[in-house]
């Protein structure tokens, strides 16, 4: 690949051992990496001290860049789950990357797909939030105690009483179904357990 060719004049290769981190959370960003080869699994943990899973990195991806171009610290743990080959950059060879034309090309496209990624995700997040919340408001106009229940509405009807497209809606609610906290019907929406579905709820909030 002849990006990464361009980018090794720059970088410095580094090996990360399996299961050994290239930083941690809240560490003072010296360094951005660009994975070579392997996979990363960033690890972000709440004020709480609760750890929650981000997407696994694998090889072209970058980390740590936007924290060492603003000077902010690490956002999370990164930590090698196999044996891991990168190149390092320092802000001192990053700024001078970026003086090259078409890698400063690519690291800007880096920089606005990862904003990017980050958009999508708060707000399918929020999407889901909806989804539930509206799932959790039918219990009370439905029997007293029901351990299962099924409410009869179509997911055109929750999308559009929601302000979601459908199709949002649908990938919510599989996403839900593979969980196991909902199942789906024509024309009706399965809660199997009220409780597991709230508690779900609540540890989104987390």
């Amino acid at each position: 690949m002849a990006i990464s060719a361009e980018l090794a004049r720059y970088g410095r290769p580094v090996v990360i051992r399996e299961k050994r981190a290239f930083y941690y959370q809240d560490d003072v960003c010296e360094s951005a990496f660009y994975l070579v080869e392997g996979r990363v699994r960033p690890v972000k943990f709440a004020p709480d001290g609760k750890p929650f899973d981000l997407p696994f990195l694998t090889g072209g991806h970058w980390f740590g860049l936007a924290e060492l171009f603003s000077g902010s610290l690490c956002l999370f743990d990164a930590v090698a789950e196999v044996e891991c080959s990168a190149l390092s950059f320092s802000k001192q060879n990053l700024e001078r990357a970026v003086k090259n034309v078409d890698l400063a090309r690519c690291i800007i496209g880096v920089l606005s797909g990862e904003a990017g990624r980050l958009t999508g995700i708060l707000a399918d997040d929020d999407a889901q939030g909806k989804v539930i919340s509206f799932l959790l408001s039918k219990k009370t106009s439905l029997q007293s105690g029901m351990e299962r229940a099924c409410i009869r509405v179509t997911q055109s009807a929750v999308a559009e009483s929601l302000g979601l497209t459908r199709e949002t809606v649908n990938r919510h609610l599989k996403d839900l179904e593979t969980l196991g906290l909902v199942s789906t019907g024509r024309g009706e929406i399965g809660i199997p357990d009220w409780e597991s579905l709230a508690s779900f709820a609540l540890k989104r909030r987390v």
